[in-house]
């Protein structure tokens, strides 16, 4: 550092440049003078102060001092990060689900490659919208992995963002190799269930209808960390919504499928089933996420269970060794 100033101060001119073109950067500045340079940076912090607010209406965040950068990208920017790639990984995760069952080859060669609807009209449509979006927007708004005090404890959480923890190939690979197996056991095991029974195809499709719901809401539900009462709602609601929604379309004598849920749903095969779909498509997702957090926990499980079994006596003390943060952040 000596030489690099001894250097600097023989120089009459400095230009300043980055290596690595392809890094991500931050700037923060506090006056008209730096609205260029916030304006080049990739994300660009305005502080509101005595020179006005050309650096703020410039910037894509504001805020009132600079001591609240800390704050900003140790805690809320890693929160956003940690939701952001989740919310990802389950949207994919909630619709290809009930894609591959209405699309994929399963669902035409067992009808002929017809075009005839097993599921209620109304499903495909409203499993995004009404049944599985109210929790997917409470989880991603409320759902905190850590606590403030652990994030401001120990920056090198920070370089989660960094090493792309939260959404890469890896992850996204895995949760469309799960997603593949519980279509496959959602769709074939009611088949296989009634292949020599009389049951009307739409009772089927009321099976298919509630394992989708059941099954997004609580693979969600295995995921939440922080549970508020508002998250008990919408989880059990999503659930009991589909419910009623099946029954109440079931008893309009006018729409194909007219009592189908009450025929089949008056039978212990149907519960059994359901129950057995469930368990059956979350067992694999449950063995690989235990066997990663007990034997190949990363720096944000490890401080999470700090924070369950001793928050005081195991995370305050310092005794949680984390991985250094990465010198050269990309995009």
């Amino acid at each position: 550092m000596r030489r690099l100033f001894q250097l600097a101060s023989r120089c009459s001119v400095v230009l300043c440049c980055r290596n690595r073109t392809s890094d991500m950067t931050l700037a923060i500045g506090d006056g008209a003078n730096d609205v260029p340079m916030i304006q080049m940076a990739d994300v660009g912090v305005g502080i509101s102060g005595q020179e006005g607010w050309q650096a703020v209406m410039a910037s894509d965040f504001a805020m009132g001092q600079f001591r609240f950068l800390v704050p900003l990208l140790l805690i809320h920017g890693h929160w956003n990060y940690q939701q952001l790639g989740y919310m990802i990984l389950y949207n994919f995760y909630i619709n290809v689900v009930l894609v591959l069952i209405l699309f994929c080859c399963f669902y035409h060669t067992t009808s002929n490659y017809a075009t005839n609807f097993t599921f209620k009209s109304f499903s495909p449509r409203y499993n995004s919208i009404i049944y599985s979006s109210l929790p997917t927007i409470i989880v991603g708004i409320l759902n905190k992995d850590l606590r403030k005090r652990t994030l401001l404890k120990y920056p090198q959480l920070y370089g989660a963002g960094q090493r792309h923890e939260a959404y890469n190939k890896k992850l996204f690979l895995l949760t469309m190799l799960d997603t593949l197996w519980q279509s496959m056991v959602i769709f074939w095991a009611p088949l296989f269930a009634y292949w020599s029974s009389t049951i009307d195809v739409a009772s089927i499709g009321d099976l298919w209808t509630l394992g989708v719901v059941i099954l997004v809401n609580l693979h969600l539900a295995m995921d939440v960390i922080r549970w508020y009462w508002v998250t008990h709602v919408v989880i059990r609601g999503s659930i009991v919504a589909t419910f009623i929604s099946v029954m109440i379309i079931d008893s309009i004598p006018n729409l194909p499928g007219y009592l189908a849920f009450f025929d089949a749903a008056g039978t212990g095969l149907f519960w059994l089933l359901l129950l057995g779909i469930i368990v059956t498509a979350l067992l694999p997702y449950l063995v690989v996420k235990f066997v990663y957090q007990y034997y190949f926990p990363n720096d944000i499980q490890i401080c999470r269970e700090a924070e369950k079994i001793g928050y005081d006596r195991v995370v305050e003390s310092g005794q949680v060794e984390m991985l250094p943060i990465s010198d050269n952040p990309s995009r």
